[in-house]
């Protein structure tokens, strides 16, 4: 997700997330240095990602050893907002990838093993046999990427979309104590 220049015109790092509906599936394209990799996620598996991303507190920014869960969350709410806005999902993905290391049509991915690796979340999708692919996210990618997963969710009507306060941030539920 880096910006295009005159000495760069396509973006040498992309990820993107498509929906196929003949398919049921998510496919997930990355692209790196000349080659570009592809992952099928099934409705079940995306689910149980989806689910994590929301439940499990991942390493932010900006972390730091003295805060309370509850700050850290916020901390990486605000983040998250902040590295959403920055992000560029206006340019389209645009490989001239002539090596598909993962084969054309890319893997179907069985398991995924997610690693914490200083503030990189690392998400190694694997087959059922063969090679898979790692993601390596930190913090700003991963939000991106977390945003991205829950449009691709949202329009496959896989889940809802969160309702958006005024301000533009996401409701926090009325907790009652």
């Amino acid at each position: 997700m880096t910006e295009p220049s005159a000495s760069n015109p396509a973006p040498q790092n992309q990820i993107n997330l498509s929906y196929n509906s003949v398919e049921d599936r998510i496919l997930i394209r990355a692209y790196e240095s000349g080659k570009e990799y592809r992952a099928w996620w099934t409705r079940r598996l995306a689910l149980r990602i989806y689910k994590l991303f929301h439940e499990h507190t991942f390493p932010t920014e900006n972390s730091a050893s003295h805060l309370q869960p509850e700050q850290l969350q916020s901390l990486g709410d605000i983040e998250k907002h902040g590295a959403v806005q920055q992000a560029d999902f206006s340019t389209p993905f645009q490989s001239d990838a002539a090596d598909y290391p993962l084969g054309e049509n890319g893997i179907l991915v069985q398991r995924i093993d997610i690693k914490t690796v200083d503030k990189r979340v690392m998400l190694v999708m694997l087959p059922a046999e063969g090679e898979g692919m790692t993601l390596s996210l930190p913090p700003g990618q991963r939000y991106s990427f977390e945003h991205m997963l829950q449009r691709v969710m949202v329009a496959a009507e896989w889940v809802q979309a969160k309702p958006v306060d005024s301000a533009g941030q996401p409701e926090k539920p009325i907790q009652a104590h």
